[in-house]
């Protein structure tokens, strides 16, 4: 929109900006507040008006009496007590409401400049339970292969899986957003597979296609290399084998930042040896001295996200 500046060249309306939750929880009780700041630089307010989408669900007028007046807003209420000319309160929120919300600010007479700013706001219907995680033995041998899988209940939107080992993020299944116009509640799905080698370190892998929306993590915690090989890329990450010879896997869900929810741990523990092995060996001075063994568990996520 162009705006024309009034008398000695100062626009009357500049700065506006918009401030809305990305998410919040649907439900009862459950609430969002909308704001909404600009700069007149000493003109008189004309109006303020909030809209999702483009329907028009509130207005603050100050010449009119009474200044405010809200517009049906299918599946939730305005909350007069806490909305005015800087904000807006909407209150008993479900997810037919997620989409973009725009500001429109209009100064008064003579200039009658109008700006607006829009923002998204996603209304999110947690899953009713935990991640459910299930391994195929919760103990290994050297060779095995072991098969997890953590399925999430159906949520909108359809939540991210993180995996973890002994409570360090190792990777994350990225859901994949919806239209604005698709409030379908959608699970999530995730498969790791664990091959459990004698190696020179204890190591853990994840491969994924370059195409997937798969996120790795690599923190402080694990030493790092990155290998590429035909379509798909490895990634290796390197820590100290645990000394009692278990770990534990876990997975989490997550939708933005308001949902947080862990599986319940599964602890994996290395199986007595099927056949007699020696633990010790004797040096040239005849002393025995400890068999030192590390392990590597190679993780690879095969399976990325499944609507269910």
């Amino acid at each position: 929109m162009v705006r024309a500046p009034s008398s000695g060249g100062v626009w009357s309306l500049r700065n506006l900006s918009i401030s809305v939750p990305r998410a919040v929880l649907s439900g009862e009780g459950q609430s969002a507040i909308l704001r909404c700041s600009y700069d007149l630089e000493d003109a008189a307010l004309y109006s303020i008006r909030w809209y999702k989408a483009e329907t028009e669900f509130y207005r603050f007028v100050p010449r009119e009496m009474p200044p405010t007046m809200v517009f049906p807003l299918p599946g939730a209420s305005v909350d007069l007590t806490q909305s005015d000319h800087q904000q807006v309160r909407i209150v008993n929120l479900n997810r037919r409401l997620s989409g973009d919300y725009q500001c429109e600010v209009s100064a008064d007479a003579p200039l009658f400049h109008t700006d607006i700013r829009s923002a998204p706001l996603t209304v999110v219907d947690p899953p009713f339970r935990a991640p459910r995680l299930t391994i195929s033995s919760g103990s290994y041998a050297r060779g095995d292969i072991l098969k997890a899988n953590c399925s999430v209940d159906e949520a909108y939107p359809a939540p991210n899986i993180t995996w973890m080992i002994d409570h360090h993020k190792i990777a994350e299944t990225v859901s994949w957003r919806t239209s604005d116009l698709d409030f379908k509640e959608r699970g999530a799905f995730s498969h790791l597979e664990v091959t459990i080698l004698e190696a020179e370190h204890y190591k853990m892998g994840l491969t994924y296609t370059s195409s997937s929306l798969n996120r790795a993590y690599q923190e402080n915690y694990y030493g790092f290399e990155r290998e590429q090989k035909d379509d798909k890329e490895t990634l290796r990450y390197t820590l100290i084998p645990p000394v009692n010879g278990q770990f534990t896997l876990s997975c989490v869900a997550t939708i933005f930042d308001i949902y947080s929810r862990m599986s319940e741990p599964m602890f994996i523990r290395e199986a007595d040896p099927p056949y007699p092995a020696s633990v010790t060996r004797e040096d040239s001075s005849g002393s025995s001295t400890p068999r030192s063994t590390l392990l590597t568990c190679v993780f690879a996520v095969v399976l990325l996200l499944h609507a269910l």
